[in-house]
């Protein structure tokens, strides 16, 4: 059951509102993954070509949020743990070519995840807002499969996608349509892509709370804009805008929102059932052939229908080292205002038709810190392949590509550009770690 990792889940980024990632993101990103082809400047895995030969690609990374504060943790009731979300998330990428003009590539994605989970926020007798937990650990596994084909023509390439994720409480099918064109002799990039998404929700233990629902089911379009421009032999920008409508459920049915009283009655997360989102996002990037290093600047824009406006900087440095080492620290910032219906508690009396106390939708900022080394390692097997083997691309050898990086989040009110209320802060923002590994094979 897809819960509220937050770094996992949106990332910087306001959540999605629904209950969780959008997989039709996970569409549109293998169709605008387009590289700028310039010295030292790291683009995607798929090029302006169809792949020459086999290539197979396997990350492993692990996510672990911090315990909640002590100072943050709710004890009422007795239930619940400070204990936090941690992910184990394994993915394989295979790319193929299938003729000269035709290559496949196959996603897979496997994730299990363990930990508890921000339920509702209730006052302490200060009033202060502290974080009540899920009151169990909660296990889950997810398996996601994206197919993506890429047919080359001779001023770009058009790509279709599909594919499948499967939770024990979710299931989402999604579908996506993509185009390049390149002009200037290849120095100007237009893409265009579309992915469709729908959903569907079976809450664990729906008898748990009167406030969690039995189902939900949700549909979702996205569609993306975007041009690269090669500035000059060491520097290029790219611009892109991205829309989505999501209509249906887009509430977290594991979500809850307390109205204050002699009691405390305890109400379902209620979100709008339509929702749409604009991004904007700019990208500069510029090599040094001096000093074999390029520096990646990055800003984002995003605002919603909600009510949420956030902005993200990120800022990179890649620096080549004896001609197979990449050293690549980098920084981001993020800040967001919150969402018209968030509040951490309703005052007594109060019941509006929208509310949520999820701490994703609460006014905070972030920063962000990721270092990360890779090595590239030529010929590291040598063989001559069976025919049937070149048949589909593998050759008479291997070529080894490893890197492994390490990302620190911090999340704050502190953090955010505006000024954000001791009530309005949501004791539930996350911080975490995760530690990645990524072995990529040619073969």
């Amino acid at each position: 059951m897809r819960r509220s990792c937050e770094g996992v889940v949106s990332g910087d980024g306001p959540a999605d509102s629904g209950f969780v990632t959008s997989r039709s993101g996970r569409t549109l990103t293998a169709l605008t993954t387009s590289a700028l082809a310039l010295p030292g400047i790291a683009g995607s895995a798929r090029g302006e070509t169809p792949v020459e030969e086999a290539t197979a690609s396997a990350a492993f990374s692990y996510y672990r949020e911090d315990n909640l504060s002590p100072s943050k943790f709710s004890t009422a009731g007795g239930v619940g743990s400070r204990d936090r979300y941690e992910v184990f998330t394994g993915q394989f990428r295979f790319d193929i070519p299938a003729t000269t003009r035709t290559d496949v590539g196959i996603d897979i994605l496997y994730e299990e995840m363990s930990g508890a989970s921000p339920w509702y926020v209730l006052p302490d007798s200060n009033g202060t807002p502290l974080q009540v937990m899920s009151g169990a650990t909660i296990e889950d596994e997810r398996l996601d499969v994206l197919v993506d084909t890429d047919f080359f023509l001779e001023r770009g390439k058009d790509t279709v996608s599909a594919g499948v994720s499967s939770e024990n409480d979710y299931l989402s099918v999604h579908v996506g349509l993509g185009t390049e064109r390149n002009y200037n002799d290849k120095n100007t990039t237009l893409s265009l892509a579309g992915a469709f998404a729908y959903d569907w929700i079976d809450p664990t233990d729906p008898g748990f709370s009167l406030a969690r629902p039995s189902s939900g089911e949700r549909w979702s379009i996205d569609l993306f804009a975007g041009l690269s421009q090669i500035l000059s032999r060491s520097s290029a920008v790219s611009f892109s805008v991205n829309y989505k409508h999501s209509d249906g459920y887009l509430g977290d049915p594991y979500k809850a929102i307390i109205e204050l009283g002699n009691q405390g009655v305890l109400l379902s997360d209620i979100r709008p059932d339509t929702k749409d989102q604009v991004s904007l996002l700019a990208r500069y990037r510029h090599h040094f052939e001096p000093v074999a290093g390029s520096a990646h600047l990055d800003y984002r824009f995003y605002t919603d229908d909600f009510g949420i406006l956030s902005h993200t900087v990120d800022a990179a440095w890649y620096q080549n080292l004896f001609g197979w080492l990449t050293l690549s620290p980098s920084v981001r910032w993020y800040t967001q205002s919150k969402a018209d219906f968030y509040d951490t508690v309703l005052p007594a009396g109060s019941v509006p038709k929208h509310r949520s106390s999820d701490f994703r939708l609460s006014p905070y900022g972030a920063i962000s810190y990721r270092i990360k080394a890779e090595v590239a390692f030529d010929d590291v097997v040598q063989y001559r392949a069976p025919a049937w083997l070149q048949m589909v691309g593998i050759t008479d050898g291997i070529d080894l590509i490893a890197a492994l990086s390490y990302e620190r989040y911090l999340s704050d009110g502190d953090f955010s550009a505006i000024s954000v209320s001791e009530a309005d802060e949501a004791p539930g923002l996350v911080k975490f770690r995760v530690f990645a590994l990524t072995l990529t094979g040619r073969f």
